[in-house]
């Protein structure tokens, strides 16, 4: 369901009739070990008459070489989505976005892997065992005919719980190695889906016809972009905010404003004639693989048609099964102009 709705929200921005903005504005903590960031994102998509926003409120403290981020306390967090209709400006939910995010994520994973890793794909690597590794292992084998999963976290424990409860869960065979190059060894397609601030996925360890995807661009190093023949990226620029002179913003604070960084980065390493947006591939109009030999790479940054699409979507099916909480239409008009 969520890689069908994404995928016509796909569609239908890339024919100029959705919208996409996001921002970030970020305060310094008092004690100056960290930010505190709020970040929105927000998108109308015409043909499900619709719009939605997505807010993140975070505390990231300084951390070395992975994102770390919570709402009150270690262990909480705060994300919501409100959805609207664009029939008459209703209000129509409010929902967590826990889990449709990882489920949002999985899926813009699993369309990459429709229209970029080969037909015969029967290997996928995953770097990562927490939500977004489960999505996407469960995304990517509903498009390709995958038999064996291998999976790498540093800590031991959670590979291995993984791999026991996906194999259990998806019935395939699913191996937890201990060497993070084992998992591209003879992979057809390989996921990084970490919390990782440096790269997990190196371009020494690429081999023919693989397709890499990445949930955040810092997961993925200089020679791997570089020897990919096609580049897949969604995206949406982040408008960003300081309270705080910017040159004052530590490097690593936050994984959410890495845009600049990123563009310059894409424009340093990759030709034009490589890349490719990802509506343009649903759409036919750009090639997603010219043959099987070739090494594809998407980048899955954050696009705001993807809340909206997959919040309309649970929202449907939540009204068609009875589910939620019903809050009075009242609480939420007023009689005052705004």
């Amino acid at each position: 369901d969520c890689m069908d709705v994404i995928g016509s929200a796909y569609e239908e921005f890339g024919l100029g009739r959705a919208t996409a903005s996001r921002a970030s504005h970020s305060v310094p903590s008092s004690d100056g070990q960290g930010w505190f960031s709020w970040d929105p994102m927000v998108s109308a998509i015409t043909n499900i008459k619709a719009v939605a926003i997505r807010i993140k409120s975070d505390v990231q403290p300084f951390t070395e070489g992975r994102v770390e981020k919570y709402s009150v306390a270690p262990g909480k967090y705060c994300g919501l989505i409100l959805l609207f209709s664009t029939e008459d400006g209703a209000p129509l939910a409010i929902m967590n976005d826990g889990h449709i995010q990882h489920m949002r994520v999985g899926a813009v994973g699993g369309l990459s892997a429709k229209y970029l890793a080969r037909e015969d794909a029967t290997t996928l690597g995953i770097y990562g065992t927490g939500g977004m590794a489960t999505a996407h292992a469960w995304a990517i084998a509903k498009v390709r005919p995958i038999k064996t999963i291998k999976v790498y976290s540093p800590n031991s424990k959670h590979r291995k719980d993984f791999s026991i409860q996906m194999s259990r869960e998806m019935g395939i065979k699913v191996l937890d190695v201990e060497d993070p190059r084992e998992v591209m060894e003879g992979a057809d397609i390989v996921a990084a889906c970490t919390n990782s601030l440096i790269p997990v996925a190196l371009g020494d360890w690429l081999e023919p016809g693989m397709h890499i995807l990445s949930v955040i661009p810092n997961e993925l190093d200089d020679k791997l972009l570089s020897r990919c023949d096609r580049y897949v990226y969604s995206r949406t620029p982040t408008t960003e905010y300081y309270v705080a002179d910017p040159e004052r913003r530590p490097v690593g604070g936050s994984y959410e404003s890495a845009d600049s960084a990123w563009l310059l980065r894409e424009e340093e390493l990759l030709s034009p004639e490589k890349m490719a947006f990802l509506s343009d591939v649903i759409l036919g109009n750009a090639v997603a693989r010219a043959n099987d030999k070739e090494i594809t790479c998407f980048i899955s940054q954050g696009i705001p048609i993807q809340f909206t699409a997959t919040a309309m979507k649970v929202y449907q099916l939540a009204r068609e099964q009875n589910l939620g909480k019903k809050l009075p239409l009242a609480w939420f008009l007023q009689d005052i102009s705004t």
